[in-house]
């Protein structure tokens, strides 16, 4: 693919099946948190804290990884959620990327705002700074500062809050050098990125992704619906 000038490749995945999706899955109960919040929530279960893969989503690696691998354009830089499903998607849906000692051939860069929306569910709290970068040691988490995970609250992330980390998200790739990059999520935030902050005209890509899905997207940015946004911090 030739792109024209200020355009960008990305390919956006969503990760595997985490054990939190699998438990909404056997579990009778909804997510109700934003209506009855009766407190059955199968995503408040403290035991699903930063959730791994399950053995389903491993699996799903393997198709994941094949699509990659034959990608005539390959990623020059991947950035992914800090949060342990995603991290781990990255690391095996784009394997032909990483050596088999685990060290990366690219970076692959943890970045807050590709984040899933924080708060409430305890699958989306992350762990201490020490515990994902002893996981992930060559992942790179130079952009995460804070040990423990200031932007999780008892509360639900607010949609304004999420659209704005989106947003951020976007901004800080169209300053990147590189044309071709990978970036690995969650549904929620990726639901986020194309109704709220991307604008298209296929309708499709603006639908929930499945677990372990990739949709390979050429950005451009309108400077002139950019709007100028004052970042603070957590």
């Amino acid at each position: 693919v030739k792109l024209k000038k200020g355009e960008k490749i990305l390919y956006f995945v969503r990760h595997g099946q985490g054990f939190h999706n699998k438990a909404a899955a056997e579990s009778k109960f909804k997510c109700d948190c934003g209506s009855e919040n009766t407190g059955n929530c199968p995503y408040l279960d403290e035991k699903l804290v930063d959730p791994h893969l399950t053995e389903v989503g491993k699996m799903q690696m393997e198709p994941l990884s094949k699509i990659t691998e034959k990608l005539h354009s390959q990623p020059e830089i991947v950035f992914v959620s800090p949060l342990a499903r995603a991290i781990q998607t990255a690391l095996f849906g784009f394997s032909s990327l990483v050596e088999d000692d685990g060290q990366t051939k690219i970076p692959f860069i943890a970045d807050r705002n590709a984040r899933e929306t924080a708060g409430l569910h305890m699958c989306d709290k992350r762990r201490s700074l020490k515990d994902i970068k002893a996981e992930f040691p060559f992942v790179d988490f130079s952009n995460i500062q804070d040990e423990q995970d200031k932007l999780w609250t008892p509360e639900r992330e607010a949609p304004k809050s999420l659209i704005l980390r989106a947003y951020l998200f976007m901004l800080g790739i169209r300053q990147r050098k590189e044309d071709i990059i990978g970036v690995v999520s969650h549904s929620g935030w990726l639901l986020t990125l194309f109704n709220c902050v991307m604008s298209t005209k296929d309708p499709s890509l603006k639908e929930w992704f499945q677990t372990a899905e990739l949709r390979a997207v050429i950005v451009s940015w309108d400077a002139k619906n950019e709007r100028q946004i004052e970042k603070k911090d957590d």
